[in-house]
């Protein structure tokens, strides 16, 4: 799987522009605000739908502009596809797949698939649940469709819940109807819980093989799930039991509080939890284990090696760190942003270079 042709139109600080890709390595560099992070940005919104910088798609626009629109083509086992995606800042999005319109956003999902690397995923770590989550979700969606759909499904169950608690006293036959919410936030609830802590599982020797290599067996890295209702939760029945339990708690506060929308991953290095102790070296150390094991990942589920992205990640790892990465880039094509060429002088033989100049971007 490769990337052959980014157009975009109107899209953050572009206002116009194609860049024709080399099917292996591409360096993109240029100084700080230019519009590097944007090339990137582009190709993840055509693999997920979503951006990994922000969650308002008004933000992604061209500042004086209505809209943006951005088209990726490419190769997959020989055979040529096509994702473009178009917004209005009224609030319509389109998206389609191969010139036919995307009804639901996990029809996309598997299309390209691509792994993310960039100075901000540090937040998965230091931030709080929620980036975990979603750095989680996003990563088990693009080897699993269906995974995709529960997610949807239970997030709209959610919000109907709450709706409900927020107008319980006013709303007749309230209980009988928070009892039935709570029968399909067990029902989806548990199975996404329960998938969640397989996928675990299964990347759990990978982590750790990559962590110790980098570490130089230094360091043993953990991945541990935090329950916000219990370890058996992923068991329907319990779950429910759960819930019903803690019914006039989440009465008295209006929301729903139990749940795979208010679990946590635990990252814990060397038996300490690296968010609370870790320092700046390590938890950089943790991602870049993660990243690595989600491209050995993809690839096994796929058959297909990830797009990666290094977004200016070369300037943020030390000499070992950075030769045992670019040693492991076990992927067909990277897109790698910088500041300065001469960085990436270790792919020179391979690459193609592009210098970018305040959303102008020109093949070097």
């Amino acid at each position: 799987m490769y990337i052959s042709r980014i157009y975009l139109k109107n899209f953050r600080n572009y206002s116009e522009q194609t860049v024709d890709l080399n099917e292996n390595v591409n360096i993109v560099y240029g100084k700080n605000a230019q519009g590097k992070t944007n090339l990137l940005e582009s190709v993840f919104l055509c693999s997920t739908g979503r951006s990994h910088r922000t969650t308002k798609d008004d933000e992604l626009v061209l500042e004086g502009k209505s809209g943006f629109s951005v088209r990726i083509e490419g190769m997959k086992d020989d055979i040529p596809f096509e994702i473009s995606i178009s917004y209005k800042k009224d609030g319509k999005k389109i998206i389609k797949v191969n010139g036919l319109k995307v009804k639901k956003l996990g029809e996309m999902m598997g299309v390209l698939n691509t792994v993310i690397f960039s100075p901000d995923d540090l937040q998965i770590i230091k931030r709080g649940p929620g980036e975990r989550r979603r750095f989680l979700d996003i990563l088990i969606s693009q080897t699993n469709r269906s995974y995709f759909y529960k997610l949807q499904k239970y997030q709209k169950i959610i919000k109907q819940k709450n709706a409900l608690l927020r107008i319980f006293d006013r709303t007749e036959g309230a209980m009988d109807l928070l009892h039935i919410f709570n029968q399909n936030q067990a029902e989806t609830g548990s199975s996404i819980i329960n998938e969640r802590i397989e996928f675990i599982d299964e990347i759990r020797e990978k982590i750790l093989k990559n962590h110790k290599k980098l570490t130089k067996n230094k360091e043993n890295i953990e991945i541990r799930y935090i329950f916000s209702c219990g370890k058996d939760s992923y068991i329907k029945e319990k779950y429910l039991k759960f819930l019903d339990n803690n019914t006039k708690k989440e009465i008295r506060n209006q929301t729903s509080m139990y749940g795979p929308h208010r679990d946590d991953l635990e990252i814990i290095v060397n038996e300490s939890d690296l968010r609370a102790f870790g320092s700046q070296g390590q938890q950089r150390t943790a991602v870049l284990s993660l990243k690595l094991t989600e491209i050995q990942l993809i690839k096994e589920k796929t058959g297909h090696s990830p797009v990666l992205l290094l977004d200016d990640v070369m300037s943020e790892l030390d000499l070992s760190r950075k030769k045992y990465l670019i040693e492991n880039i076990d992927t067909r094509q990277s897109l790698i942003t910088g500041t300065e060429k001469r960085t990436y002088a270790a792919f020179e033989d391979k690459s193609t270079f592009f210098h970018v100049v305040n959303g102008t971007v020109e093949r070097k």
